[in-house]
């Protein structure tokens, strides 16, 4: 029986310095999309690239009839640069000039990109 305020105690304190440290550690760094391309070529080759968010707008989307799940996007920076989404849900039904953030990590060489496991509406 003593057993019991301990865990209730454990758990009263756990739960709250749980959220707080997934909080504080799980956040996203918001970048541009040069940002992200420097910090995943700083990337050792076998390791997967840091993921960040992205705030920027739709610039352009694929021709009609093209089924992709790539569209280019610019960000506050002004660049635009192609984003190609692998995430589970469908993608939103975007229009040019629409506010977006995504989430993912950014690809660099002769074309970069950015990699996006998801895509919302601001």
């Amino acid at each position: 029986m003593r057993l019991r305020p301990v865990v209730i105690v454990l758990f009263v304190l756990g739960v709250p310095a749980t959220l707080f440290i997934a909080q504080h550690f799980a956040t996203l760094p918001e970048l541009t999309f040069a940002q992200a391309v420097v910090l995943a070529e700083q990337q050792p080759g076998e390791e997967r690239a840091q993921k960040v968010m992205l705030r920027g707008t739709v610039h352009a989307l694929p021709p009609p009839g093209r089924v992709t799940p790539t569209f280019w996007m610019q960000d506050t920076e002004g660049t635009i640069f192609a984003v190609e989404y692998t995430g589970g849900e469908a993608l939103p039904v975007l229009q040019p000039g629409e506010s977006i953030v995504v989430f993912g990590h950014a690809h660099g060489g002769a074309s970069p990109y950015f990699h996006a496991s998801e895509v919302r509406r601001e």
